[in-house]
């Protein structure tokens, strides 16, 4: 008989070391012109070769969609903690910031990933 897996359809929680979120942050910097010129599904490539580059130089081995996962939750508690550092004056919810959030706020503040998005035209 086949064991029931009760966590099948919950999300894993991974701690990220420091010193590789540190380097999702370093990469995702050096290909933010690519990712403001690709299509939102060529963008996997990018997400696979940061997720090799952060395997390559770190015991921590993540998958792209990890990447992808930790890069907006970094997004959001660097927007949250400006929300709770500015009173947050447009009254949106906010949260208890973690401790990757306050780590690299500074990392984060020019906010280089807030670029417009640049649409190829397709012939």
């Amino acid at each position: 008989m086949a064991a029931l897996n009760l966590n099948a359809n919950l999300p894993v929680y991974i701690q990220w070391p420091d010193d590789a979120a540190l380097t999702l942050i370093q990469r995702h910097r050096a290909y933010q012109p690519l990712f403001t010129t690709m299509r939102l599904h060529d963008q996997n490539q990018l997400w696979r070769g940061i997720a090799h580059d952060i395997r390559n130089n770190h015991i921590f081995r993540p998958t792209r969609k990890q990447c992808r996962e930790k890069w907006n939750a970094l997004k959001s508690g660097y927007e949250n903690l400006e929300r709770l550092i500015n009173r947050n004056p447009e009254g949106y919810p906010t949260r208890t910031p973690t401790l990757h959030d306050e780590r690299f706020h500074q990392e984060l503040s020019d906010e280089f990933w807030k670029v417009e998005r640049k649409y190829l035209l397709f012939n």
